[in-house]
Formats: C-alpha cells, sequence, structure tokens
C-alpha cells in the first residue's frame, strides 16, 4: 500500500501489485488451455534463494483459487564458481552454449549433472574437463571401444551374464526417484569399473572367449539405458551399434546377438596447452574438430 511505483491494483489504485504474485500466476496462466494437461505438476523445481515465494506464497494463491498443488517441491542449491555463487552482477557466470558448442552437449550434461542436487556445488570449465577425462573418456569410452572392437572381431556366444548381478539396479532406481542423480551416477560408473576390472582379468583379447564378450556386451546394453537420461546421444549411438532399443524394461532381457562394429563415443581426453603464458584447453586426438586451437 502506498507504493509509488508498480502495476495498479484493480479496485483501489493506492495499491499495488506485489511482483511475485504477478510473476507466480504465468505457471498457470502460461499454459492457456492446456491446464487440464499438464497441472498439477509432477515437480516443481525451484532455487533455494526463492523458496519462500514458491513454497508458501505460491501454495496460498493456489488453494485460495481452487487450483491442486504441485505434487513435489524440489529445492536446488547453488552452482559456485570457486567458493562463490554464479551470478550476472558478478560477472562470474559460465555460458552452458559455448561449453557445448566446444566439448559436445553430453560432456556438459553429464559434467552438471555429476553436482549435488540439494547441496551448493562448485562448477567450472576444469571440472568439466577432469569429468569428462577421468568418466566419460577414460572409463565409459574404453570400455565400449575395447569391448566392441572385440566384438566386432571375434563374436558372441549367448550365456547367462553374472556379470550383470553386480549391478545395483534397485539402488540406482531409489537414489534417481529421490533426484540423487550425482550418487546414481556414482553407482553406475561404479559398475563400469567392475566391467573394465572383469576386462582386464579375463582377457577376452587373448582367450577369444565369447561367452566373456556377451557378458560385458550385455552389461554395456544395461549401462546405455540407464545413461540416457543423463547422455542420450551416446547412449542412443551405443544402442544403434549394439542393436537393442532405449527402454528401460529392456535391461532385465538378454541382448540379442547382432553384427556389431566398433563404437566411437566421441568422448576424448581434453589436454591442457599452454601458450605465450596463457592456458587453454583443446581436446586430444579423435575430438572430431570440437573445440577452437589456441
Amino acid at each position: 500500500k502506498g507504493a509509488k511505483w508498480g502495476i495498479n491494483f484493480p479496485d483501489d489504485p493506492d495499491f499495488k501489485i506485489w511482483v511475485w504474485v504477478d510473476a507466480l500466476i504465468n505457471y498457470i496462466s502460461g499454459l492457456k488451455n492446456k491446464e487440464k494437461k499438464y497441472w498439477p505438476a509432477d515437480v516443481h523445481v525451484i532455487g533455494k534463494g526463492i523458496n519462500w515465494f514458491h513454497s508458501v506464497i505460491w501454495p496460498a494463491m493456489l488453494l485460495s483459487a481452487g487450483y491442486e498443488l504441485p505434487k513435489k517441491l524440489l529445492v536446488h542449491g547453488y552452482l559456485n564458481l570457486g567458493g562463490q555463487k554464479m551470478s550476472k552482477s558478478f560477472g562470474n557466470v559460465i555460458d552452458p552454449i559455448e561449453l557445448a558448442d566446444k566439448y559436445g552437449a553430453d560432456s556438459v550434461r553429464y559434467s552438471l549433472l555429476k553436482c549435488s542436487v540439494f547441496e551448493d556445488s562448485d562448477y567450472s570449465e576444469k571440472i568439466l574437463i577432469e569429468r569428462s577425462n577421468n568418466e566419460l573418456a577414460n572409463k565409459l569410452g574404453n570400455l565400449i571401444s575395447r569391448v566392441s572392437t572385440l566384438v566386432e572381431k571375434d563374436g558372441l556366444e549367448k550365456t547367462e551374464n553374472k556379470l550383470l548381478k553386480k549391478l545395483k539396479l534397485k539402488e540406482i532406481e531409489s537414489l534417481i526417484d529421490n533426484y540423487e542423480f550425482d550418487k546414481s551416477l556414482n553407482e553406475i560408473f561404479a559398475f563400469i569399473d567392475i566391467c573394465n576390472e572383469y576386462v582386464q582379468s579375463k582377457k577376452p583379447w587373448e582367450t577369444r572367449n565369447k561367452k566373456v564378450l556377451y557378458e560385458l556386451a550385455d552389461s554395456i546394453k544395461a549401462i546405455a539405458i540407464l545413461l540416457w537420461p543423463f547422455i542420450p546421444s551416446t547412449s542412443e549411438k551405443i544402442a544403434i551399434q549394439f542393436g537393442f532399443k532405449i527402454d528401460y524394461t529392456e535391461i532385465g532381457n538378454p541382448l540379442k546377438i547382432s553384427k556389431i562394429k566398433k563404437v566411437d563415443t566421441g568422448f576424448s581426453p581434453v589436454v591442457n596447452v599452454v601458450t605465450s603464458g596463457d592456458a587453454c584447453t583443446v581436446p586430444g586426438a579423435g575430438w572430431k574438430s570440437r573445440g577452437a586451437a589456441c
């Protein structure tokens, strides 16, 4: 009341409409004639800095207007750069489009989703590179490349996949249902580590054991399906080459034997290059022209 600037309340110009009231209504008004299809929202996602308006003011407005509340409210933490919250006013924001152009969308998606949803997390181009190198290139990429190369050469023989029993599927499902994406990725990559260790211990390049290769190929199917929400382009590329559908129900179905060719996931190590005292990053060999030269 008495504010000199703002949108006048229709019945009393001495009152101004609070900006949050006008802004929050857009969640409903923006749906126009599609309210029945999209409302109530399954999950209302909001940053912790404006939690009050979305967990108190907005529900009160909805209830007063006779609308159902969102089914869940997910309040996430901040992405920090060097311990400081990213902010346009601080001038420390990172452009995800530039990162995607340089490293590929899947690398950006993965590196961001490895950050905690509920706690504040540090993020930077350096962190993206470390995660892309250590996990996507060295672990996932190495497994896919080695197994697909051997399968292309030696083929597969169907057998029971005992290796898949080491995948903690129920735990991963629970973590994803609770929006703990970083922890679910940790479990998926723990299984990738197990698969890489299995390659090393069984030495299929020496034994030419088609049953071992089948266990690994069938396990890769499960890995790709689980990773699809995080790195969809890569998962779909693997699915095409290994001959399976990206469908969660397919995890428990044995992989059908087909002709498999070597898969290039597109993840190659990114190396730091220092020129004239300035550091820059360029992709390693095989990166398919992503990134700029120093």
